[in-house]
C-alpha cells in the first residue's frame, strides 16, 4: 500500500519537538506547527494570516527571527522571549523557489526555559549553560549580520573576511592609524576553526628592539643573562593553536625580518639559544599603518617577506570615507561607554550630526576617545551640541524643494521624530510614547539622523 508524501509531512510536523513557523514575503503567516499555542499562547488557527511584524510589535514574541531573513535572506539564529514567559532558541531559513525567487522564511523554534531555570538552580548546570550561551552567541556572530550599519566599501571589507577566516592563510591589514585593524584582526580569528584557542596581540613598535627576538620567539635556558631558569615561550608558542597578530609590521627590525620570512617559509620557529626546531602551529596576521612598498624602496622592508605576508591583503578605509555608518558606530561606542562605567547619557541629535560630520583623523580610536571624555565629563543626560565644547559653529539651513505627497510626508514624520527624540533620547522611551515597537523607533531614529548627517556634509 503506497502512503502518499503529504501524510509522511503532517505526522512528522505534528510530533516535531520544534516549534515550525512560515512566512510569506511579506511577513504574512501561512503556517505554524500546534505547538505553537504553548509557546507563543495563541492557538495555530489564529496566528495563520497574522503579520510577523504585528505579533513582534505586540510582544508576542521579540524578536522575530522570520522578519530579520525577510531583511537579510539569510539563515538567522536569535534567542527570542514570549508572552508566555518561555525563551527560545530560534533559527530561520529564507525559502527559494525552483527558479531561485525568495518566497519567504521559515523558523523552527526550541524552548530552552528549563536550561534557564536549571542555571540559576545548579552550579554545575550553570557552568554548562555558559559554554552553550557562548557557543551560541559565536554562532550568531558567524551566521548573522550585527546591527552594525557598514558602508559599501566596508561590506567590500567583510566579503573579502568572510571568504579567508575559515582559510590558514596569512593576511595583511592594511589602513591609517585607528581604523579598527584589530578588531577586523580578531573578527577573524572570531569566524575560524581557530576560535578556541588563544588570539595573541603583539605591537612591534612597543616592545624594545633588544627583547623582540626572545619575546617573539622565546629563549632556552641560560640563553642569555638573565634569563628565567628553563627557559620561556614566545608569542609563537603562546599561540599555539590560534591566531598571532603582529600589529605595526612595518616597525619589526630588518634582522628579525629575515627571521620571520624563515618563519613562514619552514613553518617552523626556533628559541634563542636553542637549535632545536618547533613546529609552527598557529596562523598569522599583520597589520600597518604604512606604505610598505615605499618602505621596500627605502631598504627599511624586506621585499621578499613583504611578498610571503600579502597573500590576501585587506585595505580598512578611514572613517571619513564611510559616512554612511557613522550613525550607527557613534550609537555603538556610546553604548559600549555606557556601560563600561556603567552610565546612561546620550547625545542629542544636533550633536550627533555634529560627530558624524567632523573627519576624524585618528578615525575611531580618536572618535571613541573624544565620546568617552564628553560622556565623562557631562553634566546632564541628555548632552546637547555646544560650541565651546566643539569648537566650531554649527550649520543651519534647509533648502526648500518641490516634493512628492510620499516625500512631504516623510519629511513631516522625520521632523515629528527627531523633535521627539530630543525630548525622549532613547528608543525604548520613544516607542512607549508614540506606541510603536521599539525596533521601529530605532529604525526611524537612525534613518532620520542619517539623512542629517548626509544633508549637513
Amino acid at each position: 500500500m503506497e502512503i502518499k508524501h503529504d501524510v509522511f509531512l503532517q505526522h512528522i510536523i505534528q510530533n516535531s519537538f520544534d516549534e515550525i513557523f512560515v512566512i510569506d514575503t511579506k511577513g504574512n503567516v501561512i503556517f505554524v506547527s500546534p505547538t505553537c499555542k504553548e509557546m507563543f499562547g495563541i492557538p495555530a488557527e489564529e496566528m495563520v494570516k497574522q503579520n510577523v511584524y504585528d505579533l513582534e510589535a505586540r510582544g508576542i514574541f521579540a524578536p522575530s527571527v522570520t522578519a530579520l531573513v525577510l531583511k537579510t535572506r539569510n539563515k538567522e539564529t536569535v534567542i527570542q522571549d514570549t508572552q508566555t514567559g518561555r525563551k527560545n532558541v530560534a533559527s530561520a531559513y529564507p525559502i527559494f523557489d525552483e527558479q531561485g525567487e525568495f518566497v519567504g522564511a521559515v523558523s523552527f523554534s526550541r524552548d530552552i526555559t528549563e536550561l534557564e531555570y536549571l542555571k540559576k538552580r545548579d552550579d554545575q548546570v550553570a557552568k554548562t549553560m555558559h559554554y552553550y550561551q557562548k557557543e551560541l552567541e559565536q554562532r550568531k556572530q558567524r551566521n548573522s549580520p550585527s546591527s552594525y550599519v557598514r558602508s559599501g566599501k566596508m561590506e567590500k571589507v567583510y566579503d573579502v573576511v568572510s571568504k579567508v577566516a575559515g582559510l590558514d592563510v596569512t593576511v595583511l591589514l592594511v589602513g591609517e592609524s585607528g581604523v579598527g585593524k584589530n578588531h577586523l584582526a580578531q573578527t577573524i580569528h572570531e569566524m575560524s576553526k581557530r576560535r578556541e584557542n588563544p588570539f595573541i596581540e603583539v605591537n612591534c613598535g612597543a616592545i624594545p628592539e633588544t627583547l623582540m627576538e626572545s619575546e617573539l620567539f622565546g629563549y632556552e635556558d641560560g640563553a642569555f643573562t638573565g634569563a628565567k631558569k628553563g627557559g620561556r615561550k614566545g608569542y609563537f608558542e603562546a599561540a599555539e593553536g590560534g591566531t598571532i597578530f603582529l600589529d605595526e609590521i612595518a616597525e619589526l627590525p630588518l634582522h628579525l625580518q629575515v627571521k620571520l620570512l624563515s618563519v613562514l617559509q619552514n613553518q617552523t620557529i626556533t628559541r634563542v639559544g636553542g637549535n632545536q626546531k618547533i613546529e609552527l602551529k598557529c596562523r598569522i596576521i599583520c597589520a600597518t599603518n604604512q606604505n610598505l612598498e615605499r618602505r621596500i624602496a627605502e631598504k627599511t622592508f624586506r621585499e621578499d617577506l613583504y611578498y610571503r605576508i600579502n597573500v590576501i591583503k585587506i585595505e580598512i578605509p578611514p572613517i571619513r570615507e564611510r559616512r554612511e555608518e557613522m550613525v550607527s558606530l557613534i550609537y555603538d561606542l556610546t553604548d559600549e561607554i555606557n556601560q563600561k562605567y556603567k552610565m546612561n547619557k546620550q547625545f542629542s541629535t544636533a550633536m550627533v550630526t555634529w560627530l558624524g560630520q567632523q573627519d576624524w583623523p585618528g578615525n575611531v580610536r580618536e572618535l571613541r576617545h573624544f565620546i568617552e571624555k564628553t560622556i565623562i565629563t557631562a553634566n546632564d543626560q541628555l548632552i546637547e551640541w555646544d560650541e565651546e565644547m566643539t569648537g566650531q559653529k554649527q550649520q543651519q539651513g534647509d533648502h526648500e524643494q518641490e516634493l512628492t505627497l510620499d516625500g512631504y510626508m516623510e519629511m513631516l514624520e522625520k521632523d515629528f521624530i527627531l523633535r521627539m527624540y530630543r525630548k525622549y533620547p532613547s528608543s525604548v522611551k520613544l516607542a512607549e510614547k508614540l506606541g510603536i515597537s521599539q525596533s521601529t523607533a530605532n529604525r526611524k531614529i537612525r534613518k532620520y539622523l542619517s539623512q542629517e548627517l548626509v544633508k549637513n556634509d
